[in-house]
């Protein structure tokens, strides 16, 4: 046998086995070895036992983050032209296997449809909430386009593993195979997220580890929703509260940009984010708290010749405190509003000129100005210090977007968005 053929050979045999054994790591990390790992958390131990499985992808994350660039020059060196796009469809599988089993009538841990259907909303949530925080937050540079920051980590991994934990949570029980075959289909997509070229393989390792923390937090959530009593409530205390929202924006302000003596046009797609928000109440109706804000706006550009850069998202910031009015409808339900005022910053807004090769013409500066918000809130007590939170508000910045010996648009930034968040309620 020829020497050059016995090298590729023995390239092949050692990406197998590299993948291989991030599959099966995940596997063994994911798949538990009893049913109490799918019964509500009644206890910290229980609570502990679930985040084994996560915690040590996370670990193996960091430990093979050391060797992300060998993996990926490894995997370029022999097989270089796999392009598969199954990866796409196989994320959901799991979860639509789930539903499956409901629609032929094999009962799994929830009681009802909405039971169900209510922890897959919550899973979901968390699932995109740690995406798109961390993608827009690290800004970790794709393995196959240094220009595109989003890779950190893989999205499509912590959607077919979140996925699979709801599979598992349902059907441990009633047949071990749903939960080994759902996870191993995750592991599956995390592998061609690698081969694929798409991915690190920390991107994956991450994406499996939070993925499994959304499933698992879906569920403890919704446990708490369906199965408990809170022995506290809002006419009881005063309403502090601290907790992270989940933001879409569905409105925001259009801007134009004064191009070689033209005027460019870019129109607000939608935008998403999140925050971190919390308040103190003096008095059982006025307080006092602030929020600090991070919106991903989405623009598209008019002129056909011009193109916004390749998964784009200009990013605006702001921190504020303020003053909030709050009033307790029932034992449960809190109704308030709120009116802040702080400084904001945006940045990241880049334009690309298409020709036969794309060249760069507009580059971000970083601005900031002061910043408004003001809206409306309803909180639900689901249990003792958690509750559910509904937000409404308006949003303006001076902080406006800027570009190096260009200049800018002209008008102060608007946004309207609607926020989903969990509280920890401190009364």
């Amino acid at each position: 046998m020829p020497k050059s053929k016995q090298r590729g050979d023995w390239k092949k045999t050692r990406l197998i086995a590299c993948l291989l054994l991030i599959s099966s790591f995940s596997l063994f990390a994911a798949v538990p070895s009893d049913s109490a790992s799918t019964r509500p958390v009644s206890s910290q131990w229980d609570l502990a036992k679930k985040g084994i499985a996560p915690a040590s992808l996370l670990l193996s994350s960091t430990l093979i983050g050391h060797f992300d660039n060998e993996i990926r020059d490894f995997r370029n060196e022999v097989a270089p032209n796999y392009r598969y796009s199954y990866d796409d469809f196989l994320q959901i599988a799991p979860g639509i296997g789930a539903i499956g089993l409901r629609c032929a009538g094999v009962k799994g841990r929830s009681e009802t449809w909405g039971e169900m259907l209510s922890a897959t909303l919550l899973s979901s949530i968390m699932s995109v909430a740690f995406t798109e925080g961390l993608k827009n937050t690290t800004g970790r540079t794709r393995p196959y386009n240094e220009y595109e920051q989003n890779s950190f980590p893989s999205g499509h991994t912590i959607t077919a593993f979140t996925s699979a934990t709801i599979l598992h949570n349902e059907y441990w029980e009633v047949n071990p195979w749903y939960s080994i075959g759902g996870y191993a289909c995750a592991a599956f997509v995390g592998i061609s997220r690698v081969l694929n070229n798409r991915h690190w393989a920390s991107d994956v390792l991450a994406g499996a580890g939070l993925g499994i923390i959304s499933g698992e937090m879906g569920y403890i959530i919704n446990d708490q929703l369906f199965h408990s009593t809170p022995s506290t409530t809002y006419k009881e205390g005063n309403p502090h509260f601290f907790g992270a929202n989940a933001l879409f924006s569905p409105i925001g302000k259009d801007i134009s940009v004064l191009l070689y003596g033209n005027e460019l046009h870019f129109k607000h797609k939608y935008g998403y984010g999140y925050a971190i928000e919390g308040a103190y109440f003096p008095l059982k109706h006025i307080g006092i708290g602030g929020k600090m804000t991070a919106l991903y706006n989405i623009f598209e550009s008019d002129n056909p010749t011009i193109r916004l850069e390749s998964n784009y998202r200009a990013r605006n910031y702001s921190i504020a405190p303020g003053l909030y009015l709050a009033q307790p409808l029932s034992d449960r339900f809190l109704i308030g509003c709120k009116y802040l005022f702080g400084l904001g910053g945006s940045f990241s807004f880049n334009v690309d000129k298409v020709e036969e090769t794309t060249d760069r013409i507009l580059f971000d500066e970083y601005t900031y100005g002061w910043s408004m918000e003001s809206g409306a809130f309803l909180h639900y007590l689901i249990c003792d210090k958690l509750a559910l939170r509904l937000a409404s508000n308006y949003a303006s910045s001076s902080a406006r977007y800027e570009f190096f010996d260009f200049g800018g648009n002209q008008e102060n930034t608007h946004n309207l968005t609607v926020e989903l968040g969990i509280n920890v309620a401190l009364q």
